[in-house]
């Protein structure tokens, strides 16, 4: 009996600890912003002050280092701060760096869906392996427009990354 009440012990102890191991995520790695409200704090913790508030929603940021339940982050421009991970959101949007266009097939001679300005935010749908382009879904006044975009035309994705 103590042999099989040490045996299941270890088994709950084994299948406990996978979920944390599972939780471990890569950094750098890209995210969004959850709320449409976000404090940029110069450490990590409340009692630190707050540097910029941020009211954009999935807005793209990218994750450079972690202390306990906060999150070191840049944004698009170089600003680094602090945030808490309960603002962060693994669903994947790009910011657009520059005016471009979206195409309808991953390649710049494909007809043109939509001209995208600056500043632009969209959903990262797709970043196919040895591809220049990723699918990315805009939506505008309701309306949406889902084509490919250059990666060298937005933040929120690394050069060689693949997104599925």
């Amino acid at each position: 009996m103590f042999k099989k009440l040490c045996l299941i012990t270890i088994g709950l102890g084994l299948i406990t600890a996978l979920p944390v191991v599972a939780q471990e995520l890569a950094i750098p790695r890209f995210v969004s912003f959850r709320r449409s409200e976000v404090n940029l704090r110069t450490g990590p913790g409340n009692r630190y002050p707050i540097k910029y508030v941020y009211y954009v929603q999935n807005y793209p940021v990218e994750v450079i280092d972690e202390y306990e339940l906060w999150r070191q982050i840049r944004e698009v421009d170089g600003t680094v701060g602090w945030v808490h991970r309960r603002l962060l959101s693994g669903v994947r949007y790009i910011i657009t760096t520059k005016n471009g266009v979206l195409y309808k097939k991953p390649d710049n001679t494909s007809a043109t869906v939509a001209y995208v300005q600056k500043g632009s935010l969209a959903k990262l749908e797709e970043c196919p392996p040895h591809s220049d382009f990723c699918e990315v879904l805009f939506v505008f006044n309701d309306k949406k427009y889902q084509g490919w975009l250059e990666k060298s035309s937005f933040y929120g994705v690394y050069p060689h990354e693949v997104v599925q």
